[in-house]
C-alpha cells in the first residue's frame, strides 16, 4: 500500500467526520502539519498511529489499508473515469486552500459556459 493512499483515505474520513487537520491533529496529539504530511503521503503512518487516527475517525483499520479503486467502484464501464476523478482529487489535496477554491471556481464557470 502507498502512502499517497493512506493518507488519501486520511483525508476522506477526516472530511466524513466534519473534521478540518487541525481538530484532528489536535485530538491526536500531533501537529497540523505532521497530519498535513500523513495525508499528503510525504511521511510514513506507523499502525500505532495509524490506530489512534482510525478510533478518533470511527474507522476500522482495514478502511485504511484497502486498495482505494477497488472498494469504491468495481472495474467496469466508468472504471477509467473513477481513477482520473481520484488522481484529480490527490492532486487538489496538495493545493492550498485558496488554490482548490480558483480550481472549483474553474469548474464552474467551464459549466456555465456549456450551459449558455
Amino acid at each position: 500500500m502507498k502512502y499517497k493512499e493512506i493518507g488519501y483515505r486520511i483525508t476522506i474520513a477526516r472530511e466524513e467526520a466534519g473534521l478540518n487537520q487541525t481538530e484532528l491533529a489536535d485530538m491526536l496529539g500531533i501537529s497540523q502539519a505532521t497530519l498535513s504530511n500523513y495525508e499528503k503521503g510525504k511521511r510514513r503512518v506507523y499502525l500505532p498511529q495509524l490506530q489512534k487516527i482510525a478510533d478518533a475517525l470511527g474507522k476500522p483499520m482495514d478502511y485504511f489499508s484497502l486498495p482505494i479503486d477497488m472498494d469504491l467502484h468495481p472495474p467496469e464501464a466508468g472504471y477509467n473515469e473513477v481513477k482520473e476523478l481520484l488522481q484529480i482529487m490527490m492532486e487538489l489535496n496538495d493545493l492550498p486552500k485558496e488554490d482548490r477554491k480558483s480550481v472549483i471556481d474553474y469548474i464552474r464557470w467551464l459549466k456555465s459556459r456549456r450551459e449558455e
